[in-house]
């Protein structure tokens, strides 16, 4: 089984700066969504007294409104005002929502640009990690072997190079993340909290701002010392009985249609009786028993009301029996016209040549596999991991089994270390 090296002084600093990857990703996201909240809040405000300042208004040809609907004059006065007042504390708070735009969001994007290059860094520490295991499971293997070949001396060699420049790669970022992760945690925290009073401070004035606007509004026409039990009761009160006499409107109501109507009154009365429950008077029957039935018409008559029948045509007419058809509306040419083609030179004309057979695709060559030696767990984003056994498909590899290739397992395409895998 091949080796894996671990450093624990390492994985702290490097779960303590996810921590902080975390932390930044979800502030960023709550700062845009209370943003975006505080803007909704204040424009659907606008738009609300704009509607009720449109339901309030009196229609055309309606002069007095408020002697006709004395119960609602407070509010048929003062709609006009509360969407005024709206109108200036959206305006109002468009200041706030910059400065958050500008103090709050901006550094932590450049926070998160930050955190992204040091992420950088901690993947490629992976990576040499990953190929300083390779090179030393490797160089302990073939050292380890009690007969060695001339071939094997070679590789020794190479190995032994090989592993001396990975460790010295890895151990030159490893130190240098160790040293400065410690003190970019301390320094982030200091950028971050004065961010924390901004945001505080710029929600708190936002608040205040609100309430000022709407206070000023309510002074002199509200009464805002009453509780919430209060203003509800009060409702109920002014409500009256408006919701049931609504109810009660026929437009309101399913509405049948005329057909249906006047089949279900028929269905009522009886066949016998005249529809919609009416009787024929007696005026009614004698006009009807006062009119006169048209004359009818005579046999004699009949001839002089009716037409006499078209002419015949003329050819059928008396003294033109030798009379000849008329001629067809056009008649072929019997002789032949320069330039017009015999049915015979049809057939002699050649034919036109068939148009050449389509290319054949050329073959793809076949996939290469190879079969995975060892188990390989992903170190980054972009690895591709396997257990041993495992059939992989070769994407892209280069001359050297320590290099890094490019491979296909499972639908899933990544990179990893060539001489864990050997071919098939």
């Amino acid at each position: 089984m091949s080796k894996k090296s671990s450093d624990p002084e390492f994985d702290d600093f490097a779960r303590r700066f996810a921590s902080i990857e975390s932390a930044t990703d979800k502030l960023l996201k709550d700062t845009k969504a209370f943003t975006e909240a505080v803007s909704n809040l204040f424009t659907y405000g606008s738009g609300f007294a704009a509607h009720f300042a449109v339901l309030f208004h009196p229609f055309t040809g309606e002069y007095d409104l408020m002697s006709k609907h004395p119960e609602a004059a407070n509010t048929i006065k003062n709609v006009d005002a509360y969407e005024g007042a709206m109108e200036e504390l959206k305006a109002a708070i468009v200041p706030e929502l910059e400065l958050i735009e500008s103090r709050i969001l901006g550094p932590i994007k450049e926070l998160q640009s930050v955190l992204k290059s040091i992420r950088k860094s901690i993947t490629k520490r992976d990576h040499k990690l990953i190929d300083y295991d390779r090179y030393n499971n490797s160089l302990t293997k073939l050292r380890d072997k009690k007969e060695k070949s001339l071939s094997d001396e070679k590789n020794l060699f190479k190995l032994e190079q090989d592993f001396e420049n990975a460790t010295n790669e890895y151990d030159y970022i490893n130190t240098a993340l160790k040293t400065q992760l410690p003190k970019f945690m301390v320094m982030a925290t200091q950028f971050i909290d004065p961010l924390f009073h901004s945001f505080y401070y710029m929600q708190l004035n936002i608040f205040y701002v609100l309430l000022e606007k709407l206070s000023g509004f309510a002074e002199g026409r509200y009464d805002v010392s009453i509780s919430a039990a209060e203003i509800s009761a009060e409702y109920e009160e002014k409500r009256t009985d408006a919701w049931a006499t609504i109810e009660e409107l026929n437009i309101t109501k399913r509405m049948i249609s005329t057909s249906k109507f006047v089949q279900t009154k028929r269905a009522e009365v009886g066949s016998g009786a005249s529809s919609f429950g009416r009787t024929a008077s007696s005026a009614t029957t004698s006009s009807l028993g006062s009119r006169n039935i048209p004359p009818s018409r005579s046999p004699s008559g009949a001839s002089s009301t009716f037409k006499k029948p078209p002419p015949p045509p003329p050819s059928l007419h008396k003294g033109n029996d030798n009379a000849s058809p008329p001629p067809p509306p056009y008649s072929i040419a019997t002789s032949p016209t320069p330039g017009a083609t015999s049915p015979g030179s049809i057939g002699v004309a050649k034919k036109a040549p068939p148009p050449p057979p389509p290319l054949k695709p050329k073959p793809k060559p076949p996939a290469e596999y190879v079969v995975a030696l060892y188990d390989f767990e992903p170190q980054a984003e972009g690895d591709l991991g396997f257990r041993a056994g495992d059939r992989i498909e070769i994407v892209e590899k280069s001359d050297s089994t320590e290099d890094w290739w490019t491979g296909r397992l499972n639908g899933q395409q990544g990179v990893f270390p060539g001489n864990y895998v050997q071919s098939t």
